[in-house]
């Protein structure tokens, strides 16, 4: 990165997650030691009217890609989707890039696990699975957001 740095996209938005899947392929021995994922993951954003938006991503062995905005949450076809309002992603988010990455209560698997503030759906029960095997490797690719925040200047 230049010395000015880069200013990360915003939150939530196909850019975004296309950063964090970017920053996959120059961190490779932070997903390596983590073991291989195959996974279809969907985020479904609520905003405060009501209005869901979804983002993807694919976890494929090593590599992980972003679908980027799905204009069609079933022409994704995700085995599992994770679900909160706006609110809640907003300060996960920001909890990492102030602390470089997840507090213990800002986690994945700690804003999921009963169900709230974000719940995992899948019609079928791997796929609800796959969210939770792979945890690690999904809370390392969204604490990476702490390295996207770098304000220009």
């Amino acid at each position: 990165m230049s010395d000015t740095g880069t200013v990360a996209p915003d939150f939530p938005s196909g850019k975004w997650f296309d950063a964090l899947a970017e920053d996959v392929s120059h961190h490779p021995e932070d997903y390596e030691r983590l073991g291989f994922a195959d996974c279809r993951l969907a985020l479904e954003v609520i905003g405060e009217s009501g209005q869901a938006r979804w983002f993807g991503l694919v976890m494929d062995g090593y590599d992980i890609r972003s679908e980027g905005e799905l204009a069609d949450l079933d022409s994704f076809g995700p085995d599992v989707v994770l679900s909160g309002p706006k609110a809640v992603w907003d300060e996960m988010v920001d909890n990492i890039v102030v602390h470089g990455g997840a507090d213990r209560s800002h986690t994945l698997n700690a804003l999921s696990i009963a169900g709230f503030p974000l719940q995992t759906r899948s019609e079928d029960p791997m796929g609800r699975d796959k969210f939770y095997r792979y945890a690690e490797t999904l809370q390392t690719l969204f604490d990476s957001a702490g390295r996207l925040a770098i304000v220009a200047g």
